[in-house]
């Protein structure tokens, strides 16, 4: 019941904020009013988080009010440098992350050497989107759904960019389904580690939904996965992870899709200025309810799944409460790359 009331929260409606959107977007002006922000990609150019901050960037400098908003791309380590350098960043809201929450939770939990953070302390202004992890092979593998992984004779091998979420999604399928799995690290993003799956280099990777769609369609990979807890409208015959784990690992393995649907937000330092904090916020949430946003997600096909800033807040420090069960099996695989 508590698994079910958190998932329900994650993908929850904020109408009574939103309908208060011109109200609020007012309200944001103020703190923001010529000044300079940075939004500090968590990935390179190529993904994902990359193409939601710059289709976002003219609109959330529009509800701020500010001078100007610079997105600068921050790669290395899955998402981990860009968290630690906000992590050390001057709280006056000048600076500010754009990335998966999710990694900075599996990061925190696995005591990874490279997270010199508490993810509880960040300040989280508004989650933009939550979209589905889908694991998948290439179209010429011989691999055709997780039923072939889990009777490998060999390690699954993978492709990684860094400890991010999708090595430790990773760790914990192939712990709980019982299958050996190996990264290969060394890759630059999702661009970078699709084209090692496509190539026959890798047996499979975790990705975003949105930035396998397009190889999916046209051929060039295969998804048999999804790390979720609903079914794809597009592809419903896909399994879901938590569904086909055994009994005595389903909650792991749906604790670990509740983090992965936390996915990309803005997040501000630790003790960052309350009235910049509450600026955000708001900026964030008029500019997700904004026509003009909406039409070119549309257009664009890059859903929005809204979180308000304070909501999430909440939301995340209750998932990082509840998912200690996962720390053994995060530990463990960066301890085998080590």
């Amino acid at each position: 019941m508590q698994a079910m009331r958190r998932r329900i929260v994650l993908a929850g409606a904020m109408s009574p904020v939103l309908l208060a959107s011109g109200r609020i977007a007012a309200q944001a002006s103020g703190y923001y009013k010529d000044k300079i922000v940075t939004v500090n990609v968590a990935g390179s150019a190529a993904g994902g988080h990359n193409f939601y901050a710059r289709m976002l960037q003219p609109h959330l400098e529009k509800h701020l009010g500010a001078r100007e908003l610079r997105v600068v791309n921050m790669p290395g380590g899955g998402g981990l440098k860009a968290a630690n350098y906000i992590w050390r960043a001057k709280p006056d809201g000048s600076q500010i992350y754009f990335g998966n929450v999710s990694t900075l939770i599996l990061a925190h939990l696995a005591g990874s050497p490279g997270a010199t953070f508490d993810p509880t302390k960040f300040n989280y202004l508004g989650r933009v989107t939550s979209e589905a992890r889908v694991l998948c092979v290439g179209g010429k593998s011989e691999i055709r759904s997780i039923e072939d992984v889990m009777k490998l004779k060999r390690p699954f091998v993978y492709p990684s960019q860094g400890t991010d979420e999708d090595f430790y999604t990773m760790a914990v399928l192939g712990d709980a389904l019982g299958f050996k799995v190996k990264a290969v690290t060394g890759y630059e993003g999702n661009a970078d580690t699709a084209l090692a799956v496509i190539k026959g280099d890798a047996d499979g990777h975790i990705t975003g939904w949105t930035e396998s769609r397009a190889a999916i369609r046209n051929g060039d990979k295969m998804p048999i996965l999804m790390v979720t807890s609903l079914k794809s409208p597009d592809y419903p015959n896909i399994p879901l992870a938590p569904a086909i784990a055994p009994a005595a690992k389903r909650a792991t393995v749906q604790a670990m899709a509740d983090i992965l649907e936390t996915h990309r937000s803005y997040i501000g330092p630790p003790g960052m200025d309350a009235n910049a904090v509450a600026a955000f916020r708001a900026a964030v949430t008029a500019m997700l309810n904004d026509p003009a946003l909406l039409k070119e997600t549309k257009a664009k096909e890059r859903p929005i799944a809204p979180m308000d800033g304070a909501r999430q807040q909440k939301v995340i420090a209750e998932i990082s409460r509840e998912s200690a069960n996962l720390a053994p099996i995060l530990k463990a695989a960066v301890k085998a790359i080590q």
